[in-house]
Order: structure tokens, then sequence, then C-alpha cells
């Protein structure tokens, strides 16, 4: 079992960076563990509002390459070294009708693509979320239904072993929680 300080250097060690080598490939029992890890995310009232299009550029360059050509010119700068771009996606109802719309579903998307980051970081592999991309383009080439929203594209690769890692800057503790009540200014 994993300690609570394990945990913490993983979330450390976790970055978005923008460098893939892009001749290491990433096996499908690898992408097994990713998707399985995800899977396991919890969400309101067990509805696992997320979805994904997994496009490999190992087993079907044609989707991966019409992925990447959805992204903005800036990413695909970068985005073109990682082996596997995946689109993230949520549902805007609940499985079962009469709970109507799910207006957690972001928010559990996001949490299931935050557990996909940190499998990925735990494996050495480098995932990348990113919001820059043309979503009308992603509907269209990816026959995404009208219930489902699109949340983000993400990269996944092995970082090129050069990359130069930026240090994170996160706010200090005490800009972010608050005991007892909002902080009066």
């Amino acid at each position: 079992m994993m300690s609570e300080k394990d945990l913490l250097e993983l979330m450390r060690k976790r970055h978005s960076g923008r460098s893939y080598d892009p001749t290491r490939i990433i096996s499908q029992e690898e992408m097994d563990i990713v998707m399985e890890a995800t899977r396991l995310t919890p969400s309101c009232f067990g509805d696992e509002p997320w979805r994904y299009v997994v496009c490999s550029k190992k087993s079907n360059q044609n989707a991966w390459e019409k992925l990447l050509n959805c992204l903005d010119e800036s990413n695909q700068k970068w985005a073109k070294g990682a082996q596997i771009l995946v689109i993230s996606l949520n549902a805007k109802s609940f499985r079962k009708l009469d709970k109507g719309k799910n207006f957690w579903a972001q928010h559990d998307t996001g949490a299931a693509n935050y557990a996909l980051m940190l499998q990925a970081a735990s494996m050495n592999l480098m995932a990348h979320q990113m919001g820059g991309f043309d979503k009308d383009k992603i509907v269209e080439r990816f026959n995404i239904p009208d219930n489902f929203n699109v949340m983000s594209v993400i990269a996944i690769g092995y970082e090129n072993e050069d990359a130069e890692i930026k240090e994170k800057k996160r706010r200090p503790i005490g800009e972010t929680f608050f005991y007892d009540e909002w902080p009066k200014s």
C-alpha cells in the first residue's frame, strides 16, 4: 500500500509538460491500467458520466491525426510527439432519466481525468490535459452525440529525457482553505 507521503510525492511529480518522446510506444497493457484507474473514480450517484475516445498513433494513425488536427496550432506543435490523444467527454444527464440533468458531471469527469493523469504519472507517463481545440470539429469528426459535452483533449506519452521541467507554482494553503467561514476583507 502506498503511504500518504508516496501519494503527495506522486502529485508533486505529475506535471503537464510539452516535450514527448515520439519514439516510445505505449503498450495496450499500459493503456488498460490507465483506463482502469479512470474507471474507478467516484461519481454522483455512481453514474460515471465520463466517456473517452482514445486515439493511438500506433494502432490507428488516421484517427490520431484527425484528432491532432482538431487542436489549436499551438497545441499541435507539442502534442504531435504524444503517442495517445484522448477526447474527454461528459454526459449531460443521468443515465436514469428520472434524475434529469447531471449538474455534477463536469466535476466528476474532471476527477476522472485527474485519476487518469495520476495513474499515468505513476507509470512514468506524462498526461497533459488541454482546452485549446475546435469543439465543433471534434463533435463532427468523431460522431459525438448531442447528450455529451467535449471537456478536454489529453495527450499521453513518455516525456523526452532531456525535457526541462518547470517548477510548479501553487498558492499557499492559507489562500485556498479557510476554517469556519470565508475571511473578512
